[in-house]
């Protein structure tokens, strides 16, 4: 499995460092590179923390309302439960910083690679979700934490949309493409 993935939509690039099967699930990290402007939507974790270290640029990550700029050897814990949403403030340096997760999310992993595979291959649209609402449904199954606020009122319309996506075959077809050798939910 490439260790390195690019998502040339977003101008972003993930290596992973080490994944939770590597550390028999006790960690997730990776080092991601950031265009200027890119970032996260608000966002919450429930099942683990998130540590972000900043190595080149600065990172602008919001939680509790409050920002907080970080540069080069600057770290923040985000702890799970936490709402919260980061960026590169930027409008002309990348952002690199290395992303841990503890525990580790396997699901994650596999979500990141799926979702960088559609950006990379055209299929997602000018607000960089996926064009197919089966294609999200089916990134909501593995990171669920997109849902927050009032999205999540839309669960049980994703839980949904993502089984007639995965009886259609095209859970399977995106994890040939994009993941071969892994299953989602695992």
């Amino acid at each position: 499995m490439e260790r390195t993935i690019t998502n040339t939509a977003t101008g972003e690039r993930a290596t992973y460092l080490e994944t939770s099967r590597e550390t028999g699930g006790a960690r997730t990290a990776l080092e991601l590179e950031v265009a200027p402007g890119g970032g996260v939507p608000v966002h919450r974790h429930a099942d683990h923390d998130e540590l972000i270290e900043v190595v080149a640029g600065e990172i602008e990550v919001t939680m509790h309302g409050t920002k907080h700029r970080l540069g080069p050897g600057e770290r923040v814990l985000i702890e799970r439960g936490t709402t919260h949403e980061w960026r590169n403030p930027s409008p002309d340096r990348e952002l690199k910083f290395r992303g841990g997760m503890t525990p580790g999310h396997p699901d994650f992993e596999l979500f990141l690679r799926v979702y960088y595979g559609l950006g990379s291959d055209g299929e997602l649209g000018k607000n960089k979700l996926p064009k197919r609402f089966g294609d999200l449904a089916l990134l909501g199954e593995l990171d669920p934490s997109i849902f927050v606020g009032v999205k999540r009122v839309l669960r049980p319309v994703m839980r949904w949309t993502a089984e007639r996506a995965r009886k259609r075959g095209r859970e399977a077809e995106l994890l040939r493409r994009y993941a071969p050798g892994e299953r989602f939910g695992e």
